[in-house]
């Protein structure tokens, strides 16, 4: 008699420098991440230092933004000393408008971004989202 165990393991993305898409200095361009469709992914963070731009007032990452299209925008909070997240319906929070997250889809692009979102104050009424490194993820 056999069993058959669901494969429960969730893909792993690696935020590193060859990912991050920003204007690299040799003019290269960053590298996608494409994972297969699950519950959901997990983001490490170990090994890679942000860099936190000079006249910022704040020490490092507090959010993780997943954006989805024009209509699709979802978070959860960065911890100092975690390195390890999972992105999946039981940690995403909707933002602004954005409908419940009801899981990833097949065929899906997404933009999965690191900073600090500063809240409003009486000189930005709006509040304010720092990147500090973002990434282009495709959902196969």
């Amino acid at each position: 008699m056999s069993s058959i165990v669901p494969d429960l393991k969730l893909p792993l993305v690696t935020v590193d420098e060859a990912h991050w898409q920003k204007v690299h200095a040799n003019a290269a361009e960053a590298l996608e991440y494409s994972i297969p469709l699950k519950e959901g992914f997990q983001i490490s963070t170990s090994g890679f230092s942000f860099v936190i731009p000079d006249g910022m007032d704040f020490k490092a990452p507090n959010i993780i933004q997943i954006v989805i299209g024009k209509e699709e925008l979802y978070a959860m909070a960065y911890e100092q000393g975690l390195t390890l997240y999972t992105c999946d319906k039981a940690n995403l929070v909707p933002m602004y408008g954005s409908r419940p997250f009801e899981g990833f889809r097949s065929g899906t692009k997404l933009i999965l971004a690191i900073g600090h979102l500063s809240p409003p104050s009486s000189e930005l009424p709006q509040p304010k989202f720092t990147v500090l490194w973002a990434g282009v993820v495709n959902i196969l």
